[in-house]
Order: structure tokens, then C-alpha cells, then sequence
């Protein structure tokens, strides 16, 4: 890349990437913020009160498509980190979720809320966190 174009374009490609794939992300879960606030406004119409009620899901699937389109942008490496961050994000989540009932028997817990997904994304972040850094010397 000559002087003149790195003038014009401060940002290398996977810094561009990398912050178009948060600016997404952070869209997506506004917007899903927002339609969970507004799925519990009062509405006396069956069909407006439907809507509201499924108005979440729109952005659920905006994170997917930001994940998505975010895996294609990267190049092989960054997919294999992402991967494997999804895959340990999802085995501890899904771990976190089955022994909880046990923990719950034994120790006086709160009841774990059928939503999985604030949870997911909290071991998402440290599993990308601690591949970034660990790499593949995790164990």
C-alpha cells in the first residue's frame, strides 16, 4: 500500500473488520434492548400486542447475521480462533446450565432464568479472551 492510500485509509483491514463486526454487534443488542423494553408496553390491539411480543426476535438474528457475515471477513486463522471460541463458549455454557440444578439442590441458589444468552456471551468474550492470549497452549 503506497504512503498516499494508508493516508487516505488509517486503518489496516482486520482493524476495519474487526471494528465493523462491534459496531454491528453493538446495533444488534440495542436494538434487541429496545424491543424487549418495548414488548412490555401496554397494548389493548391482539395483533400490535403479538408484534411487540415478537419484536425480539428480529435482532436475535441480526447478532447471528453480524456473527455470520463477521466469520466471512476474517481471514483462516481469525475463523479458527472465532470457531474455537464459539465451540468452548458453548460446551461451558451448555455445562454451566446442566450442573446448575445439582449446585441449586445443594446450595441455596436463585432459580437460572430460561435465558441462556447473557451468560453465553459472558463466557464468549473470556473463552476469545483466553485463546487470544493462551492460544492453543489452553490446557
Amino acid at each position: 500500500m503506497s504512503p498516499q492510500s494508508q493516508a487516505l485509509h488509517p486503518m489496516d483491514h482486520d482493524a476495519r473488520t474487526g471494528l465493523r463486526f462491534v459496531l454491528e454487534m453493538a446495533g444488534a443488542v440495542a436494538l434487541l434492548a429496545g424491543a424487549s423494553w418495548l414488548r412490555h408496553l401496554p397494548a389493548s390491539d391482539p395483533v400490535l400486542r403479538t408484534g411487540l411480543q415478537l419484536l425480539p426476535i428480529v435482532p436475535v438474528w441480526l447478532i447471528l447475521a453480524a456473527g455470520v457475515r463477521n466469520y466471512f471477513r476474517i481471514d483462516e486463522f481469525q475463523r479458527l480462533r472465532f470457531l474455537q471460541a464459539m465451540a468452548l463458549a458453548s460446551g461451558i455454557t451448555l455445562c454451566l446450565s446442566w450442573s446448575y440444578p445439582f449446585a441449586r439442590a445443594v446450595i441455596d441458589l436463585p432459580p437460572l432464568a430460561p435465558d441462556h444468552s447473557v451468560p453465553f456471551a459472558i463466557v464468549f468474550m473470556i473463552a476469545t479472551f483466553v485463546l487470544n492470549v493462551r492460544g492453543h497452549r489452553l490446557l
